[in-house]
């Protein structure tokens, strides 16, 4: 487990060094207002891709072990690609409202629906191969994606040809085609053993797919709102100057989560271990420690980023970019609750029970609302940060209550 963890840990790693090159990129050619536009173009991906893939997420961790692949695979794709239709449809009659952003996001929707029906697919191998226990596998493929984008930003910005957000959208094309390609290669073997599914064996996996990845769906899209639902708000209550702010608060959010980079790691290994055992003993007593582990490092990242100086965050970014770590320390607290709700909602997950998690995202989200449209409006970036503590507080109460609860009576 160890190979599989510090794999893993790399995968993170290099995935957020390459982010954090891409925010620092897009920060100094674009500014704030760019930096916010990019900030919306892949929100808007991810809640795309988290409709997509409602029958092909990380439920597949838990079913690859006991499903062949065509039996998965079939109907996730089927599904990605009838809701990208309807999404489109959707958008382009202008019903999304604010989730498309502003006017200079907004005529790249159509793209990013295509974007995301390839990283859909991507993620449906991705998620195949952690639960066959191929981590390994399963990292380089998940290496692909970053490792490209950063490398076509970089070569355009030598070149001078990135100079607007458009440039953006394409580096995604190259890097998630990419990415569906060599996943195609590492599991050449199952996608030639790809069969045509009876019509009572395709409806049956539907059902289970559904029933599983729907719940555990819901939980993703109401967090990835309870993430990102802030950016919307700027956008809707500060127009363009909503654009500026959600570059900083975007910058100051993804400098947080990257200091999840341990604690995800540890949470996705310990999820593809469990989902292979029915010994809850030793579930309750692996995610216990994970927990643990998790806090200390976490809390200790927290503590270092805490305390950069103002100075640091200009050299990082560049100017007007001065309060990102203001925004860092308020958001710090609801960090550490979230690191920590990631290996209980995993153990969740490995004991085939999703809606807890779903739960508490739900009600996450519902406070992002509540809070979110009384706060920012009155302080802006402060008061999306706030919202998104109050958020994490809740999501880790109702887990944590919930796993001390589950763990009594198993």
């Amino acid at each position: 487990m160890l190979k599989k963890v510090l794999n893993t840990l790399f995968m993170k790693f290099f995935t957020a060094v390459a982010g954090f090159t891409i925010i620092i990129l897009v920060s100094h050619l674009l500014g704030t207002a760019g930096k916010g536009q990019q900030a919306v173009i892949a929100f808007n991906i991810n809640i795309i891709m988290l409709v997509l893939t409602l029958m092909g997420n990380s439920t597949l961790i838990y079913l690859a072990p006991r499903k062949n692949f065509s039996q998965l695979f079939i109907p996730s794709l089927l599904w990605s690609v009838f809701c990208a239709i309807i999404v489109a449809i959707i958008g382009e009659l202008g019903l999304l409202g604010i989730f498309t952003g502003g006017e200079n996001t907004q005529k790249y929707f159509l793209q990013t629906v295509g974007i995301s029906i390839i990283a859909s697919v991507t993620e449906i191998n991705y998620y195949f191969l952690m639960g066959k226990q191929k981590v390994i596998q399963a990292n380089n493929l998940k290496l692909i994606y970053p490792l490209t984008n950063v490398v076509l930003i970089v070569g355009m910005s030598l070149l001078n040809w990135f100079n607007d957000i458009g440039q953006y959208v394409f580096s995604l094309w190259m890097a998630y085609i990419f990415s569906l390609i060599y996943g195609v290669i590492i599991l050449r073997e199952e996608y030639r053993q790809l069969y045509l599914l009876r019509r009572d064996e395709f409806i049956e996996n539907c059902k289970l797919l559904f029933k599983l990845g729907a719940v555990r769906q819901i939980g993703g899209i109401a967090q990835t709102m309870v993430y990102r639902l802030s950016l919307m708000f700027m956008v809707f209550f500060f127009g363009a100057k909503g654009e500026e702010f959600n570059g900083i608060y975007s910058n100051a959010t993804s400098i947080s989560e990257a200091i999840l980079l341990f604690g995800t790691s540890l949470a996705l290994v310990q999820y593809s271990s469990l989902s292979n055992t029915l010994d809850n003993t030793m579930a309750k007593t692996l995610t216990i420690k994970m927990t643990t582990v998790n806090v200390i490092v976490t809390a200790l990242g927290l503590l270092v980023v805490c305390l950069l100086p103002q100075k640091f965050w200009v050299f990082l970014f560049g100017t007007g970019f001065e309060q990102v770590g203001y925004y860092v320390r308020i958001l710090a607290g609801g960090i550490l609750l979230l690191s920590s709700t990631s290996n209980i909602t995993q153990y969740f997950a490995s004991r085939g029970n999703f809606t807890i998690t779903a739960s508490a995202s739900v009600c996450s989200l519902i406070n992002t609302l509540i809070f979110g449209y009384i706060l920012i409006p009155k302080y802006n970036i402060t008061g999306a940060a706030l919202t998104a503590v109050i958020a994490y507080i809740t999501g880790f109460l109702i887990e944590f209550i919930y796993f001390l609860k589950w763990i009594k009576r198993k």
